[in-house]
């Protein structure tokens, strides 16, 4: 019996997502975000007019993929919202070291696709927005929340305070990697992590609550504070 006009076939779903697995590897490799249509259906080994059969535009392709990643993402950001990692101090510290982690495995690729193809094209943007960037706020906002809770932190717009701990650093890592920064101007990114950290805890720390300051390294092994004896008068 034929099938009638319009349906599509039993695997059409099944096909998608293994062209869509296909894909993500080519967007997010340097000069994926800019790819055409015809050039992405190259790579997966398909002709435009087949590609356009499972995504009608490039668009489409593209919150596609956030889509995807956002189901392949979700047990990591429900570990970086609840995991117990200590006190305020340690627990925001951890929560960035996993992000950088992340961004080292595939999260960093992601959010330059992210920034690129969602500056250019507002439909992408909000799927980028709404998949990948929010959830990742989101957590951060459900850890700050655990220790406002606590009382290691002051109530506050969980939000605002969310972009305050994260953005500084993803810029980091963007300026450091996606912009090739290692090279031309490397930053020591765990003594930016700790001063940020530390920048985040007087701002929002509450004072008996909060965790005593870090003790910074002395100079030439010394313990810090430690002073020079003086030479005995003759």
């Amino acid at each position: 019996m034929p099938r009638p006009k319009g349906s599509r076939n039993r695997d059409h779903e099944e096909n998608r997502r293994a062209i869509l697995r296909s894909l993500q590897q080519r967007l997010l490799t340097v000069g994926g975000a800019t790819a055409s249509f015809r050039e992405l259906a190259a790579s997966a080994g398909l002709n435009p007019a087949t590609l356009r059969h499972y995504f009608k535009t490039r668009e489409e392709l593209l919150q596609a993929v956030f889509v995807a990643l956002r189901e392949v993402g979700e047990r990591y950001v429900a570990e970086g919202a609840t995991a117990d990692r200590g006190d305020a101090r340690a627990s925001l510290r951890w929560f960035l070291e996993y992000f950088q982690g992340g961004w080292s495995r595939g999260l960093g690729p992601m959010h330059t696709l992210g920034f690129t193809a969602g500056l250019v094209d507002p439909n992408v943007g909000a799927t980028y927005l709404n998949e990948v960037l929010d959830p990742t706020l989101q957590s951060a906002e459900a850890r700050i929340a655990l220790h406002v809770a606590k009382g290691e932190l002051a109530p506050c717009d969980l939000r605002h305070a969310a972009l305050e701990l994260v953005t500084p650093f993803m810029f980091a890592l963007l300026h450091q990697h996606g912009l090739q920064g290692t090279k031309c101007r490397p930053l020591a990114l765990d003594r930016f992590l700790d001063d940020h950290v530390e920048r985040f805890l007087k701002a929002h720390g509450v004072e008996g609550g909060r965790p005593e300051p870090r003790p910074r390294k002395a100079a030439s092994g010394k313990r810090p504070g430690a002073r020079r004896a003086k030479a005995p008068r003759k």
